[in-house]
């Protein structure tokens, strides 16, 4: 009515455009073991591509949102090694563990990570009310047995879960829980449903399952708790399923980024020696790298 004019930008339109037909989407692949055995194109990029192209970068990334890890091979067997090839993604995501480990089984923390004994599939940073977006892992040393590195799909199992007793879903998609974790200097506990949706897609947003953090259910009403144990034991039975479980035997020079939000990790026990280096990466700055090559999944 005031005859005002206002001019965009034609990439400003593009990039806003209601149906995001510009976008490169990268359909997930939820996996379990047999599915993984078929898969010809392992998520895998070797160092020289990821470090010095823009095409290894994006690949990488592409991995990351299509199966929820990829594997960075061939880079410098030491923790400065797997600080640059983490840096090449984004930052450091800084905790009270520090902003990067080297360590052994020393328990230098008090936690079941610093110890040789084997470890069920979990999230990390479950007592955070932000887990950390991604975690690497990097194995520099090992000299003796055991050791191997432990994935599941969670949001197959969550997905199978739905199929397969969707009462036990719907209870783990509602029902808030606390998660914590304590020493002499720290005291963090965090609140939220096992299973989370994206506001909008409604499409699996996350997974918080670590029951070595779980806290006491004071956030359960009592005559709930029963549903709940009988729900979180029917996801933990399809977690630890063989067939839900892939098993990575990580040497030195194989960096391993994991998305916290969605794989779940452990490893078998060990003997001997074996040092590990790694760290966390924020879950914001990684997807806004694939925003910046085009990449959405959600």
């Amino acid at each position: 009515p005031d005859k005002h004019l206002t001019s965009y930008n034609i990439d400003w339109l593009l990039e806003n455009t209601y149906h995001d037909q510009h976008r490169d989407r990268v359909e997930r692949v939820l996996w379990n073991k047999a599915i993984m055995a078929t898969i010809t194109e392992q998520p895998m990029v070797p160092y020289k591509d990821f470090m010095e192209t823009e095409d290894g970068l994006k690949e990488h990334v592409k991995n990351l949102m299509k199966y929820g890890f990829s594997v960075v091979t061939q880079a410098p067997p030491s923790h400065e090694g797997t600080l640059a090839v983490s840096q090449r993604l984004t930052f450091l995501q800084p905790t009270f563990f520090g902003p990067s480990w080297s360590f052994t089984s020393d328990m230098a923390f008090g936690d079941t990570a610093y110890t040789t004994l084997g470890l069920g599939a979990h999230t990390d940073n479950t007592y955070f009310m932000s887990p950390s977006g991604i975690q690497v892992f990097h194995v520099l040393e090992h000299q003796g047995t055991g050791g191997e590195t432990l994935l599941v799909d969670g949001f197959f199992a969550a997905e199978t879960l739905r199929r397969d007793n969707p009462t036990a879903f719907k209870c783990l998609s509602e029902t808030v829980v606390a998660h914590e974790f304590y020493d002499s200097d720290h005291r963090v506990r965090s609140l939220g449903t096992v299973l989370s949706f994206h506001p909008t897609t409604k499409k699996m947003f996350s997974i918080r399952f670590n029951p070595y953090d779980r806290s006491p259910l004071h956030t359960v009403p009592p005559d709930q708790i029963k549903k709940f144990y009988k729900s979180y034991a029917a996801l933990t039975e399809e977690i630890r399923k063989p067939e839900s479980e892939v098993w990575l035997k990580l040497k030195p020079g194989m960096v391993l980024f994991v998305d916290n939000w969605r794989v779940m990790h452990g490893r078998s026990s060990f003997t001997g020696l074996r040092r590990v280096s790694g760290c966390y990466l924020p879950r914001d700055d990684w997807f806004g790298k694939a925003r910046l090559f085009g990449l959405q999944n959600l």
